[in-house]
């Protein structure tokens, strides 16, 4: 059961674009945490312990930027430094005032980062700089002594390191399925991510919109990154969380189907999978193609049913069973089911 330790409140009830709450990025060193909302606000809270070691939360820290869209909001892994998060942002100020429409076609967003000064008590808007390709998601990349820090940035069709200083950009092209079925000309995003870490190497697990789980690594030279490792490991169905565990599994939450418990039987370093390189030489719009197969690196061992999405249900007593059934029409696509619920306790 969970115990609740403290209760902040910070806006009104319901669903609203401008309230806080769609979006909570934490510090990973736990100092501090940011609520965002889906436009303009975001509130930084500070978090301390008193002498009775409970939990204490401080007033809120406004970070707000008017005629701004977020799209997501992470916690950057800075070491023991001033906390810092980084929010993708889509100015429409200009697009807002312009009645023909072409402000908003070429729009762009911003990769914006927020530090916490704990000593003046107070956020600053440290650096913002704009996309070239538009961004769904960001990964936070350990920092201080367990890696070089900083953020990478999933885009259509590429996923970029990015990070504050003399670091370039390290720019790497998503791989595609061989002989896709899909629409050729269709972009490719990665949809979620999950990252682990040991005290000699850190990797993440990115997955397609298709499905496909690729393991992304970066070389590390005189704590700077100079290139990104893409490798294809397994496919499973689309999650919308994944999350790795010490223990060596990986479960993935679906938001369409049911849920999946995997064993990591291995790493994917030594399968003979081709492993694709940041520095390839490539042409702008050229990507590498991979084949799918089964699973390799993982092992089924649990599987939890959910009958999301329910979009059709009749109730019909066709067993004559005297009690009637529940006949319900579940899932999408190939994951689609007819399952039959009946009263009662297993």
């Amino acid at each position: 059961v969970f115990e609740k330790i403290h209760q902040e409140t910070f806006g009104k009830s319901g669903c609203r674009r401008i309230v806080p709450g769609q979006y909570l990025a934490v510090d990973p060193k736990g100092r501090s945490l940011m609520i965002g909302a889906v436009e303009k606000q975001k509130l930084v809270y500070i978090l301390n312990r008193d002498p009775a070691a409970r939990l204490t939360i401080s007033s809120p820290l406004e970070a707000h930027k008017t005629h701004t869209l977020i799209h997501h909001i992470i916690g950057v892994d800075v070491g023991f430094e001033n906390p810092m998060f980084a929010c993708l942002e889509l100015d429409y100020e200009e697009a807002d005032n312009d009645p023909t429409g072409e402000a908003a076609q070429v729009a762009q967003q911003n990769l914006t980062f927020y530090e916490l000064d704990l000593g003046l008590n107070h956020v600053v808007r440290k650096h913002s700089e704009p996309l070239e390709d538009i961004a769904n998601m960001l990964m936070t990349v350990p920092g201080g002594s367990d890696g070089p820090s900083g953020v990478l940035v999933c885009c259509e069709n590429y996923i970029i390191y990015k990070n504050l200083g003399d670091q370039p950009d390290i720019r790497c092209p998503i791989p595609r399925r061989q002989n896709d079925l899909d629409d050729a000309e269709r972009s490719m995003l990665f949809v979620t991510s999950a990252m682990h870490k040991t005290k000699h190497m850190f990797f993440f697990l990115t997955q397609s919109e298709q499905g496909d789980i690729f393991k992304v690594t970066l070389d590390v030279e005189d704590e700077l990154v100079s290139r990104m490792r893409i490798k294809y490991f397994d496919t499973v169905p689309v999650c919308i969380s994944l999350c790795v565990l010490k223990s060596g599994l990986l479960f993935c939450a679906s938001e369409f189907g049911n849920h999946y418990l995997y064993q990591i039987a291995h790493l994917g370093d030594n399968d003979g999978e081709r492993e694709f390189l940041s520095d390839y030489p490539l042409e702008e719009g050229e990507t590498f193609f991979f084949g799918p197969r089964p699973l390799k690196n993982l092992i089924l061992v649990d599987e939890m049913e959910s009958l999301s999405p329910i979009l059709a249900c009749q109730i019909a007593d066709l067993a004559n069973e005297d009690t009637p059934q529940l006949y319900v029409a579940c899932g999408r696509g190939p994951r689609s089911s007819l399952r039959v619920l009946r009263h009662g306790l297993e």
